[in-house]
């Protein structure tokens, strides 16, 4: 199935919006991101995308509306509310039985964490999961990563009522149907006495050229996902990702602006980058800059955090280094203050943070168009 080309996206009439300012920024060199972006516009190039980040991925809205416009397959899929946590609403994935979890916000997470940031753990011989995608997202090989002990083993059973055996290498579990499917269950043998199984993610193969994974912990910041030393491990087996889109340092601000170090910030920033090259040293880096936001002060006081333009200036001296680009959400969003604006628009919250629906869906499609506008430029003749 040919994906759909990145294209231009309506979008609609909303006070403050700096549609001018709707583009991406390469304070150095492009020409490497040229390559990667004609590629969003070749129907036979293969890429994967890499969405990480805090509660804006983890939603699911934001990076989902992506993939949709981009015309992507699903990629990484995590059982949240098995651990109690929101999860994005294109996709479900249900459990019985009893679990534990281990997160990359711990200093000293329990379990090795890999791309999705979490781990749901069971020892429960009746414990399930219920997985069920839209159509679109049918699968032919499903991957199930995660660590089997005491005897733990992992078992599939199609929609059609096949029961199906993995095939196992190390902390990777494929199973491969005789057609495609979009709904299944996921069950473990040999639990009685001391099995447990350390889940980290589910991974279907999709049938599309662009898949676009999506990783996204509540609460995380760049040295969380620092923690998750199976990270490189699991791009480099599932996904080694062409284009990296990072949503992370909201968290990282969240602090009084005397306490913000923008040096121990993009140090941070750097190692996180270091350790996705080990899964393709060719991969780019897009920078998307926090939303305008409110940082609490005192028990019932919260001003505008004023560490936003510090983390936008770090970001646009990493892409620098890097030749990656910037989405400056900050700028075009409207700059100090226009949280107030989004919230009266019904596009954000009332904790001036975090986007309502039709929010993330806005801000996906101006990232769609900035997209589309450099897939443009990168294919025009130069001279």
């Amino acid at each position: 199935m040919p994906h759909v080309a990145v294209a231009q996206v309506p979008i609609p009439d909303v006070p403050g919006i700096r549609l001018g300012e709707n583009r991406l920024d390469f304070p150095g060199s492009r020409e490497r991101f040229d390559s990667l972006l004609c590629c969003l516009h070749d129907s036979n190039a293969h890429l994967n995308i890499l969405h990480i980040g805090g509660s804006h991925v983890q939603a699911g809205t934001f990076p989902h509306r992506l993939r949709e416009n981009i015309g992507a397959a699903r990629g990484m899929l995590f059982p949240w509310k098995t651990i109690r946590s929101n999860a994005p609403a294109d996709y479900s994935l249900t459990s019985s039985g009893s679990w534990e979890k281990s997160r990359c916000l711990e200093p000293s997470p329990t379990e090795q964490l890999g791309m999705s940031g979490a781990a749901a753990i069971t020892t429960d011989a009746d414990a399930s999961l219920q997985l069920m995608l839209p159509a679109q997202y049918a699968f032919r090989r499903l991957h199930v990563i995660g660590k089997a002990e005491g005897g733990a083993e992992p078992y599939l059973v199609s929609s059609w009522g096949d029961t199906l055996t993995a095939k196992q290498n190390d902390d990777d579990f494929l199973f491969t149907l005789d057609s495609p499917d979009s709904l299944c269950t996921i069950a473990f043998r040999g639990m009685a006495d001391s099995g447990r199984f350390v889940l980290r993610g589910i991974y279907p193969e999709g049938n599309r050229p662009i898949t676009y994974n999506e990783s996204g912990v509540n609460g995380a910041s760049v040295p969380s996902w620092l923690r998750c030393e199976l990270l490189s491990t699991e791009l480099s087996l599932l996904c080694p990702p062409d284009l990296v889109i990072f949503g992370i340092g909201i968290n990282d601000a969240n602090v009084p602006p005397s306490h913000f170090n923008a040096e121990a910030f993009k140090t941070s920033y750097r190692c996180l980058m270091d350790e996705i090259r080990k899964a393709n040293p060719k991969a780019c880096f897009l920078f998307i800059t926090n939303n305008d936001c409110w940082l609490r002060s005192g028990r019932q006081r919260r001003i505008l955090n004023r560490n936003t333009q510090k983390v936008e200036q770090a970001m646009m001296e990493l892409a620098r280094e890097c030749d990656g680009a910037v989405w400056d959400q900050f700028r075009i969003m409207g700059g100090y203050g226009s949280s107030n604006r989004w919230v009266s628009a019904h596009l954000m919250n009332r904790d001036h943070i975090h986007f309502l629906r039709p929010g993330y869906e806005l801000l996906a499609d101006l990232l769609s168009n900035a997209l589309y506008n450099e897939v443009q430029e990168a294919r025009s003749p130069k001279e």
